[in-house]
């Protein structure tokens, strides 16, 4: 079944619609990350991932503080930090109060100029189909999103005590 048949079947109500944007989110991550991999073969999304957010991060660059952004454990980080600092794309050093701070080296930096242009591209052809006005409005919309996060995420430590 194609993406548009199951977006029909699922656009007769409220619920059925939720339900489809719901796990339309994990299908379309599965499928950046697979389209994403083959424009750049040296490092997995979410490595690639990991080096946008430490740049974006704000000192101090820890691995706990670059999970938040990412949404991930700091285990997690770790293995995907520990994965590039074996390729050459980052440091881990120790910074204050036993914390692992993360670094990008030149290897990275000169990476991100590479595979720069490809990443602009991949964005203009998946977004050609919006307006800016579109745009607007799915941004809104995931910010939203995000706070419906924060509550499910309550809610499970609620559940969880």
């Amino acid at each position: 079944m194609k993406p548009e048949e199951i977006f029909a079947s699922y656009n007769c109500d409220t619920t059925h619609r939720v339900q489809a944007i719901f796990s339309s989110i994990f299908i379309l991550q599965n499928r950046m990350q697979t389209a994403g991999e083959k424009l750049q073969t040296q490092i997995s999304m979410k490595q690639w991932l990991l080096l946008a957010m430490t740049a974006s991060c704000p000192e101090p660059r820890t691995l706990t503080n670059v999970g938040k952004l990412m949404g991930c454990s700091r285990q997690n980080i770790k293995k995907l930090a520990l994965a590039l600092e074996k390729k050459g794309f980052i440091r881990l050093r120790l910074g204050g109060n036993n914390s692992v701070c993360i670094e990008l080296t030149e290897k990275a930096m000169g990476y991100s100029e590479e595979v720069g242009e490809r990443h602009l591209q991949s964005l203009k052809l998946l977004f050609q189909d919006f307006s800016e006005d579109e745009i607007e409005t799915l941004f809104r919309l995931y910010a939203k999103l995000y706070e419906g996060i924060e509550r499910v995420e309550k809610y499970a430590e609620e559940i969880d005590k």
